[in-house]
């Protein structure tokens, strides 16, 4: 097997793949993803709805494709990471995103979860205007230990300082459970700066773990 990696911006043809990558990412090691558990849907239907929303690439948002980056291994997509200056479009990206999803979620389903939507609410945790949002970082299993999630992360860093000069400080967020997501953060230089949980176990029901760390990373 080759081992150049390229790293390039999404495209339409990369919407499955990004897909996949939120799906991986979600799942942070488990079987769930948030939201199936909290609208009730399978897999397959969340698919179907994803790749309409990702066609319609409403970007500043997870939910799209043209914040992606992709990273390729002799042309065979090895991985994937999104991100976006919160803001910088001037809109929220929760508003956005909950915009966008609630065009494509039944009604009926939306009322179903509403009795949830308190408790997810206290295990928020809010993204910073004028921060660069890391989102969704994944890479197949084959592709693993060659520091690609890494390499992501510093270009999509690269690309948007040359956007956006006046950028200081970049965000994601790791899963509680995820420690090999959190060691792989703090190699590049990312730091813990708030942990946000609960001990109600029901979450485990709905999300993959029972809370989220956010960590930072300060640039120059």
């Amino acid at each position: 097997m080759g081992t150049e990696l390229v790293i390039r911006k999404a495209g339409f043809q990369d919407i499955d793949f990004i897909i996949t990558t939120i799906f991986e990412a979600e799942k942070s090691f488990t079987n769930i993803i948030s939201y199936c558990g909290i609208f009730s849907l399978t897999e397959e239907e969340l698919f179907s709805i994803f790749r309409v929303i990702l066609e319609e690439d409403v970007t500043g948002q997870e939910l799209c494709y043209s914040d992606y980056l992709v990273a390729e291994i002799e042309g065979e997509c090895a991985g994937a990471c999104g991100a976006w200056v919160e803001g910088a479009n001037g809109f929220s990206s929760a508003i956005l995103k909950a915009d966008i999803l609630f065009g494509f979620i039944s009604h009926e389903k939306i009322v179903n979860a509403k009795h949830l939507f308190s408790t997810l609410q206290k295990l928020n945790i809010e993204r910073e205007k004028d921060t660069l949002q890391i989102v969704y970082a994944f890479v197949q299993e084959k592709f693993r230990g060659k520091g690609i999630v890494g390499k992501l992360i510093n270009e999509h860093i690269r690309i948007q300082k040359e956007l956006f000069p006046q950028l200081k400080k970049v965000q994601l967020r790791p899963t509680i459970t995820n420690e090999t997501a959190f060691r792989a953060y703090q190699k590049i230089g990312f730091t813990l700066t708030y942990e946000r949980s609960t001990e109600n176990t029901e979450v485990l029901k709905y999300l993959p773990a029972r809370g989220k760390y956010l960590m930072e990373k300060i640039l120059e």
